[in-house]
């Protein structure tokens, strides 16, 4: 299945991008967009080619892995940071629950061929996730206050 999933994926993640009530700004999607992709092919680049410790499906980069990379975790991204509270405790919640929600798709990026780890370790991703979804939320409080 490999390249599929994450296409498939994708076609239930734009469609709730466009159509989700928004609260957040069209220039805030616009932005976080942008960083959210270029930041995912850095580290795919880094950690997946260079160091070598995992795979998308293929050991080469395709067409289809930079389609993906530009729309599938950005999409994801906006997702996240359009529901994040904004009151501690609750953000608290979400931030296990959103990096649990990651952890369950990546095992199943792995279960389905799309992803495959050769070093990696998926206790690793674990405080990835995390740092991520804490930084859209400093990284939005920062721009809101521009």
């Amino acid at each position: 299945m490999g390249i599929w999933f994450g296409f498939i994926t994708l076609c239930f993640t734009l469609p709730f991008v466009w159509f989700m009530p928004k609260r957040i700004s069209l220039k805030e999607i616009y932005i976080f967009w942008g960083w959210l992709a270029a930041i995912t092919i850095n580290i795919d680049l880094i950690f997946g080619l260079i160091l070598d410790l995992y795979d998308s499906e293929s050991p080469s980069i395709t067409i289809e892995d930079l389609i993906l990379q530009f729309l599938l975790p950005p999409s994801f991204g906006v997702i996240i940071l359009n529901f994040m509270p904004f009151r501690k405790r609750d953000f608290v919640l979400y931030l296990i629950g959103m990096t649990l929600f990651a952890i369950t798709y990546e095992v199943l990026s792995l279960l389905t061929g799309y992803l495959v780890y050769k070093g990696w370790e998926l206790w690793f991703s674990v405080p990835f996730y995390a740092l991520v979804i804490l930084y859209l939320r400093i990284h939005l409080s920062l721009l809101r206050k521009h």
